[in-house]
């Protein structure tokens, strides 16, 4: 099966599946911190109604280039995770540093300076929702149900936004 998204390049959700598994239980052993983010590009459905799937396409690779480009440090991992979601797997990674870089990515996606009139913000952003292994985690879906909720109240609260829970 193949492990890369064929578009952006980026490693697909069957291969992130198994390599949080595997960093959670490290970073459960070791007692380090693991830090997943969970990225969503802000009405990217309307996007597409507005300028065409070629267009999406080519806005999905270059968000893919830019948050591939955005870490160099080994171990951490970015993929699509489906549509117009990425995730990244952050391991050794506290969640201050992890809010840190989440809001970076934010400004990046917002640099871009894509236009997008169906946003309320003209252009295109991503919401992002931050989740790090805790006391209460103890299996990868949690992490990831964690990170989701996250992103969903990013959503709620009106988008282009970061959220995560102390």
């Amino acid at each position: 099966l193949a492990i890369r998204d064929s578009l952006t390049g980026l490693y697909l959700r069957r291969h992130m599946l198994a390599r949080l598994d595997e960093e959670l239980k490290r970073g459960m052993r070791s007692h380090k911190t693991l830090s997943f983010l969970m990225i969503d590009l802000d009405y990217f459905k309307k996007y597409n109604d507005e300028f065409g799937h070629v267009a999406g396409d080519i806005v999905l690779k270059t968000v893919g280039k830019m948050l591939n480009d955005s870490f160099s440090r080994p171990g951490n991992l970015v993929c699509r995770y489906g549509g117009e979601e990425f995730v990244c797997l952050l391991p050794d990674t506290p969640l201050a540093q992890a809010v840190q870089i989440a809001e970076a990515i934010r400004a990046a996606v917002a640099a871009l300076g894509l236009a997008h009139a169906q946003s309320p913000y003209g252009h295109l952003t991503a919401s992002i929702g931050v989740a790090t292994l805790g006391p209460q985690t103890t299996s990868a879906q949690a992490l990831q149900a964690q990170a989701d909720a996250q992103l969903y109240l990013a959503k709620t609260q009106g988008r282009n936004q970061v959220a995560y829970e102390q």
